[in-house]
């Protein structure tokens, strides 16, 4: 434990005690006086009572439209793994069907993307002939779509990426330099980037009742509009949230006021008469040995997913498209029922209007299973059946023969829609408030320029650091520095510390900008663990030895507890400096944590609780007008001590003000917002579990504390050193959260941690 002896005349009167606290002066230990709040509640009730109603609306809102997690198959809980699968290069899995013969004797080699609610199992191959099969070599391989039976979700999926993965599957199975591609509706969609994206892989590509996404561009809008017109109301509305609101397409989906897609619900409102005899086959009854397997990952990443890259914002149109077979050494062939009421054939017509090399076969009468028949296939194959080329005269002359009768009818009663179109508006409008903006990556496009030194770490973040003291060849100690919140690598303790205790002692320092601060990248995963193991990983780039000190201030204080627990093997000694506390640790005494939450101000009782409750919500929180926010963000002077107040207009303090703006350029919310969830969120160990690091007193811990500090409880810290006799404890009389600026401080407490009794 730390020294007995007292310092007095330190810097602006701060006393320093090195005292132990017993176990029953830390009870009886609290704070002199309650902070004087100077926070008023707004005059009237209704104000508070609307302010907290919106509060809980918005997190209604929020928790409403959150899709629970996928149940992903071969996890605890989740489905079993049953077919073959390929690993891609992100890692995913890529479940996988073959039919035919033999790939090894095949003359025709096809890969075939099933559509929307459909998987591996829905494959064309079934509708052939076996004999037919033989007869060609045909080899087919069909595949579960991300998110669909066996295959992985695919969070980050993008149009492009299924023709990637596609060419991964060809790739691992051995498919050759050639292949075909068969896609049926949404599958069939798919195919328009297999053709944009990997042409030159493709032997021929067939596109069977293909998707049309309505918002493509090059189309003309009395097109696409009429096309639009053409679906039931509530698919109307369906698609439209898809591509303008894609954030809410699981509530749409799954709430109870409208009808949502009929595609989902299986409403036979959007069959053809055609469709409805095919349906009644054996090969479509057939489905339902495997309809619960489709979506029994969850439908956010197999039919939520389809419905948000299908009709969302694309990087291309159909209509850019180059032809991919300028020498006739393959085809492209669309096919499309006449009478398909689920995928208007005007955008088709449209299409192989201006597409001339696309054969373009028409079939008069059908829906959107004609497919079932198998007749497609061979036609295909062979290169026959009904080539219908359409002009252009003809394409426009064309219309849907009669609109749809739309079965769908809305709720009766006008106050039910009102209220439940006010609710949508409500849920948008809070979602959209709740977002924050992307962070200004430094060294992007538009983002702040890169002037420090930085390491690549191996997850391919940069961390930037500034180096201070003698050199790091030379020095015999060295240590890194953690700043705290709203500060950044410049905020080093080396800023109050003398140049000839630097000298004298060897002293060697980098600080470094914790993500999102300064030039670090963000880390939106950060965790406590990551902390440490960024710091790890700075040390191990610049060198500086299995064994360094770690020495944090406030918030960085509070993450050296994570560096004691994850990397305490890399130590050679710490020191934490006001660190700030999370009033949700386990192992403390319910009132004790309480007493310390309840001396905080109460608007950052409130910032910390939803820091805490509701992490996605501190961002709207602490930039909303109804109540005051963080005092820290918005730099209330009353959570200052008198000493803190006196020590803001020091030299140094002022000097800060130089580069105050490079602290928070990347955005608010990488930085002082993922610190507050990081910082009083959950963790998965408490201080007052951790071991001590140096059982044979090869290293120390400090912890010193102001015991007047008004942001940082001083109860909470002495109760650890209570539970951890074998931190050093430094409580200093009179002091606040700054003392670290009083003049002469910091070099007390590098020498107690370099040189002190161990």
């Amino acid at each position: 434990m730390g020294s007995s002896t007292s310092s007095n005349g330190i810097g602006n009167g701060i006393i320093v005690n090195n005292k132990k606290i017993s176990a029953s002066s830390a009870r009886a230990h609290t704070r002199k006086t309650n902070q004087n709040s100077s926070f008023q509640l707004s005059p009237g009730m209704l104000r508070k009572l609307i302010g907290l109603f919106f509060v809980g609306i918005l997190s209604y809102a929020y928790q409403a439209i959150q899709p629970p997690p996928p149940k992903l198959c071969g996890s605890p809980g989740g489905p079993p793994i049953t077919a073959p699968r390929i690993k891609l290069r992100d890692g995913r899995h890529l479940a996988y069907k073959e039919l035919g013969v033999p790939k090894e004797s095949a003359k025709y080699k096809i890969v075939f993307i099933h559509g929307f609610d459909s998987c591996r199992h829905d494959n064309f191959a079934k509708f052939l002939s076996p004999d037919l099969v033989q007869e060609l070599g045909v080899y087919v391989v069909s595949f579960d779509k991300p998110g669909y039976g066996e295959s992985d979700p695919h969070p980050k999926r993008t149009v492009k990426c299924i023709a990637f993965d596609i060419e991964e599957l060809a790739d691992q199975l051995g498919l050759g330099s050639k292949f075909y591609v068969v896609g049926f509706s949404m599958g069939g969609q798919a195919v328009w980037s297999v053709l944009k994206y990997i042409p030159h892989r493709l032997a021929g590509a067939a596109l069977i009742a293909p998707v049309a996404n309505y918002w493509w561009t090059g189309f003309p809008s009395n097109i696409s509009k009429q096309a639009y017109d053409l679906q039931l109301l509530n698919d109307q509305w369906a698609v439209s949230v898809a591509h303008h609101a894609p954030w809410l397409v699981y509530w749409w989906n799954s709430q109870k006021w409208f009808p949502s897609s009929s595609a989902i619900a299986h409403n036979p409102a959007v069959f053809s008469t055609k469709d409805m005899e095919l349906v009644m086959k054996p090969h479509w009854q057939s489905r339902m040995e495997y309809a619960a397997y489709i979506r029994q990952q969850g439908v956010q990443e197999s039919l939520n997913r389809d419905m948000i890259l299908g009709f969302g914002k694309w990087e291309f149109s159909p209509l850019d498209l180059a032809n991919p077979f300028p020498n006739n050494e393959g085809s492209v062939h669309l096919w499309h029922g006449d009478d398909d009421q689920l995928v208007p054939v005007l955008p088709q017509r449209y299409i192989v209007q201006q597409l001339p090399w696309i054969h373009y076969h028409e079939m008069p009468g059908d829906g959107h299973f004609f497919c079932i028949s198998g007749l497609v296939f061979v036609s295909l194959i062979m290169a026959g059946g009904v080539n219908r080329k359409i002009s252009a005269a003809s394409a426009r002359a064309h219309t849907r023969k009669a609109k749809q009768s739309n079965s769908f009818q809305l709720p009766s009663g006008m106050l039910k829609k009102v209220v439940a179109l006010l609710f949508v508006g409500i849920v948008s409008w809070a979602y959209q408030a709740i977002q924050p903006p992307p962070p200004k990556i430094c060294g992007s496009p538009g983002g702040p320029p890169v002037t420090a030194p930085r390491i690549k770490l191996s997850d391919g973040r940069h961390l930037a650091y500034k180096e201070l003291g003698v050199s790091k060849d030379s020095a015999k100690y060295k240590i890194i520095s953690v700043h705290g919140f709203d500060s950044c690598r410049h905020d080093s303790i080396a800023r109050f510390l003398s140049p000839e205790l630097v000298q004298e002692l060897g002293v060697y320092i980098v600080s470094f900008d914790r993500p999102g601060y300064g030039e670090s990248d963000p880390n939106p995963k950060r965790t406590l663990k990551s902390m440490a193991l960024d710091i790890e990983e700075l040390a191990n780039q610049l060198g500086l030895g299995s064994k360094f000190y770690v020495v944090g201030i406030s918030m960085g204080g509070q993450l050296t507890w994570s560096v004691l627990r994850y990397i305490p093997h890399r130590l050679a000694g710490a020191a934490l400096v006001a660190p700030v506390v999370n009033f949700w640790w386990t192992g403390f005494p319910a009132n004790l944590s309480n007493e310390a939450f309840n001396q905080q101000l109460w608007n950052d009782r409130w910032a910390l609780g939803v820091a805490h409750r509701t992490p996605w919500l501190t961002y709207w929180w602490n930039t909303q007008k109804w109540f005051p926010g963080s005092s820290v963000i918005n730099g209330i002077s009353v959570v200052l001590s008198p000493q803190d107040k006196e020590l803001q207009n020091s030299p140094k303090k002022q000097e800060k003000k130089k580069y105050q703006a490079e602290v928070r350029q990347q955005g608010e919310l990488e930085s002082l917002h993922r610190d507050m969830n990081v910082g009083f969120g959950k963790w998965d160990f408490s201080p007052v579990e951790l071991e001590n690091p140096f059982p044979n007193n090869e290293g120390s811990v400090h912890l010193w504390q102001g015991d007047e500090d008004m942001l940082v409880p001083v109860s909470m810290q002495r109760y650890i050193v209570q539970k951890l006799p074998w931190i050093h404890y430094h409580e200093l009389a009179g002091a606040g959260h700054l003392f670290t600026e009083a003049e002469g401080m910091c070099d007390k407490i590098i020498k107690e941690l370099l040189e002190g009794k161990k």
